[in-house]
């Protein structure tokens, strides 16, 4: 009888620990599907997080080219801006030049002396200017001549 009443309290407990142990499967069934679920809805995020990602990145390309595109006008600009100042800086330089001399001229002598050679400068230039005077009368008239001819 002590025998039959072991194995009735061992089958009580048997009963028992089946009945805990589904109830802990179905607790840890639960938690398993909510993962699942979870890792679903994380995958079409990312896949909506990549997609915007790829635009982003198409966007910073496109505003990297044209940056770059600026920026090589730019450096064209600031090229010429170079060149004007280097044309000014030897323009300076040349008027300082001249100004020097003329006034260590001016310390020697006491006054300036008209020389030969000034002179036939002077009237090499003023001959300079009469020529490029004529030439652009020459270019006017040919310009109003064609329109005179096609009234006629």
């Amino acid at each position: 009888m002590l025998l039959q009443i072991s194995a009735i309290v061992v089958a009580i407990a048997f009963v028992f620990l089946v009945f805990y142990l589904i109830q802990t499967l179905k607790s840890l069934k639960h938690s398993l599907d909510e993962i699942t679920s979870t890792m679903g809805q994380m995958k079409d995020e990312i896949t909506d997080i990549t997609s915007e990602v790829k635009d982003v990145l198409l966007n910073t390309n496109e505003v990297a080219i044209d940056m770059r595109m600026k920026l090589s006008n730019l450096n064209h600009l600031f090229g010429s801006v170079q060149d004007v100042g280097q044309v000014l800086h030897e323009l300076s330089s040349s008027f300082k030049q001249s100004a020097s001399g003329f006034i260590s001229a001016i310390k020697q002598t006491g006054k300036p002396k008209p020389s030969q050679s000034r002179s036939d400068k002077w009237r090499s230039i003023l001959k300079g200017v009469a020529i490029s005077l004529d030439i652009w009368d020459g270019i006017k008239s040919k310009k109003t001549s064609p329109q005179t001819g096609a009234m006629k």
